[in-house]
C-alpha cells in the first residue's frame, strides 16, 4: 500500500513539475528554468523503490524476498537525481542539463519497453500497471524529450 501512495505522490509531483515547466517555458520563452524543474522530478522514485521496496515489489509483480532489483532501480534514480542537483548547484550549464534529461529519458524509455513487454506477455496484466508503468511513464518521457529538444533549439546545440 505504501508504494501505491508513493506512486500517486510521484505522479502528482511529476504532473505539477511538468505543468510549472510548461508555464515557465511559454511565459518566458526560456527552456532553462523548465529543464531545471524536469531534472528534479526524478528524486521521489528513489524512495518508492528503496525505502518501500516490499510494497513496490508487490506493485510490480516481483519477488519481494530479494529487493536487489528495486534497490538497483532506486539507486539509478538517486544517482541521476544527485548528478542533476549537482548540475544545478554548480551551474554546469544547459548542455549538461539537457544531457542528463536525455540520459534519464532513455533509461525510463527502456523501463517502459520492459513493462510493455511484461504486459503483452500477460506477466502483469491489470489496467493500473499498464497506465502507471507504461502510459503515464511514456507521457513523462515525451515531456522530458520536448524540453530537451526545446533547450537544444534555444541554445543552438546539436542538430539545431
Amino acid at each position: 500500500m505504501s508504494s501505491l501512495i508513493i506512486s500517486v505522490i510521484r505522479y502528482c509531483v511529476i504532473t505539477v513539475g511538468i505543468a510549472v515547466a510548461y508555464y515557465l517555458y511559454f511565459h518566458w520563452s526560456d527552456a532553462r528554468p523548465a529543464i531545471e524543474i524536469i531534472l528534479l522530478t526524478g528524486f521521489i522514485s528513489f524512495f518508492g523503490h528503496v525505502i518501500y521496496h516490499e510494497s513496490d515489489a508487490r506493485r510490480l509483480g516481483l519477488e519481494s524476498a530479494n529487493p536487489g532489483f528495486q534497490f538497483e532501480v532506486g539507486f539509478a534514480n538517486l544517482a541521476m537525481g544527485l548528478v542533476a542537483a549537482d548540475s544545478l548547484v554548480f551551474h554546469w550549464g544547459v548542455a549538461a542539463n539537457i544531457a542528463l534529461i536525455l540520459c534519464y529519458a532513455l533509461y525510463l524509455l527502456q523501463a517502459i519497453i520492459l513493462h510493455l513487454y511484461r504486459f503483452i506477455k500477460r506477466e502483469k496484466s491489470d489496467a493500473g500497471y499498464l497506465w502507471g508503468s507504461v502510459v503515464f511513464a511514456f507521457l513523462y518521457v515525451a515531456n522530458m524529450l520536448f524540453f530537451a529538444v526545446a533547450g537544444l533549439a534555444q541554445e543552438r546545440l546539436g542538430p539545431f
